[in-house]
């Protein structure tokens, strides 16, 4: 293999590399559309290890559940049944049973308590989006190098061009690295938080049971 080839084939591989971090973000941060399950940027995640038996899904009026912790089959569930109780509400399984939390003075609380986390989801794909746009642009950089290398002409400003977005893109991976050390620790509090809420509604009769 001469110079060249191998010059390319790396070429080939760098220009992949930009979906493949914005796919893993992506992936990582569960973050966003109701039907996968994602968040408010963490919409849906797995069940907690603290909680392993407790399940719990905020529901919007609307029907849109943007963030909680269970099987996909509750979050199935919940979907196709939509939103009954034409109010916000608080979906929870407890040991294989499953409650409905509908008072407002309880919703408003659980309101509170996962508010910070929603925020710093938003930022997090916002910051995702600058993420998304510079690995496009690497990869639109990369492509036209590749493609001035086949037929012989040299472009220093491309690679230079290239050389910024990859720093950049660096920059924005730290930033992104620190927003989710600070939202998985917002996430941990609100659960806590959310759990105690509904566990003090079904000892206190206020949660009921749902079908």
């Amino acid at each position: 293999m001469n110079t060249r080839t191998q010059l390319m084939g790396s070429l080939f591989i760098l220009a992949l590399i930009p979906t493949a971090i914005w796919a893993t973000q992506t992936k990582s941060q569960a973050t966003s559309s109701s039907a996968d399950g994602g968040i408010s940027v963490i919409s849906k995640s797995v069940l907690s290890q603290s909680q392993p038996d407790f399940s719990w899904i905020y529901v919007q009026q609307d029907g849109e559940m943007t963030i909680g912790a269970g099987h996909s089959d509750d979050w199935e569930q919940l979907e196709r049944q939509g939103n009954p109780y034409h109010t916000d509400y608080l979906w929870v399984k407890k040991a294989g049973t499953p409650y409905v939390i509908t008072d407002p003075a309880i919703v408003a609380q659980i309101k509170t308590a996962i508010m910070p986390m929603q925020q710093q989801g938003e930022k997090m794909k916002v910051l995702g989006e600058q993420m998304q746009q510079k690995g496009d642009a690497i990869n639109s950089q990369t492509q036209q190098l590749l493609l001035n290398i086949a037929a012989d002409r040299e472009d220093p400003q491309i690679q230079m061009e290239i050389d910024n977005l990859s720093t950049s893109m660096d920059m924005l991976s730290q930033q992104m690295d620190e927003l989710s050390k600070v939202h998985e620790s917002l996430s941990n509090t609100a659960e806590k938080q959310i759990v105690s809420l509904a566990q003090a509604a079904i000892k206190a009769g206020t949660a009921i049971k749902a079908p």
